[in-house]
């Protein structure tokens, strides 16, 4: 019997599978700011769900007519809350059914806000893995602020928190 010739040595590692997802999720985000996606595994590897930036079903697409918190209401101009949900929220509503997230490994673009981290919380979500940081926007786009309750809540639940450091194999664009 002849020796088996592959010329392969490895392949991705899934921490390298799930996140070079996320970052490509990302890509769809609608956005201006926050250049986000998510990816949901469970225990075993599987993919349960997936998310990406976006404004909720039928609503104004902020690439579109800009955004209500630094460009304001494309009718009024007035400064308005965020119309978009975040990708976090949003790959918790893909999953349909958020039992299957009990103890899942939440693969990310940006480290959730302290929303998305009480829902991750409340879905049972036991690890994060995140590629970068996030600042949020102040109304009016005068500048950033950082969070700090996010990883107060994830250290009181036990929920444990890293940053990707392994390689990107797509070409991402997070700037704004």
């Amino acid at each position: 019997m002849g020796q088996l010739q592959n010329p392969r040595k490895n392949r991705l590692s899934w921490d390298e599978t799930f996140m070079n997802l996320a970052l490509i999720l990302a890509q769809r985000t609608a956005c201006k700011y926050h250049t986000a996606g998510v990816v949901l595994v469970d225990n075993n590897k599987r993919i349960v769900s997936v998310g990406y930036n976006g404004p909720t079903a039928g609503d104004d697409h902020c690439l579109e007519v800009g955004c209500a918190k630094v460009d304001g209401d494309p009718a009024t101009g007035k400064l308005k809350r965020c119309r978009g949900a975040h990708a976090e929220i949003n790959s918790i509503i893909n999953a349909q059914d958020t039992r299957r997230l009990v103890g899942a490994t939440v693969y990310t673009a940006l480290y959730p806000c302290y929303d998305c981290m009480k829902a991750f919380n409340n879905v049972g979500v036991k690890e994060i893995v995140y590629f970068e940081k996030y600042e949020r926007i102040k109304t009016g786009g005068e500048g950033k602020e950082e969070e700090n309750e996010a990883q107060e809540l994830a250290d009181r639940r036990g929920i444990k928190i890293r940053k990707y450091d392994g390689k990107v194999y797509c070409n991402i664009d997070f700037t704004v």
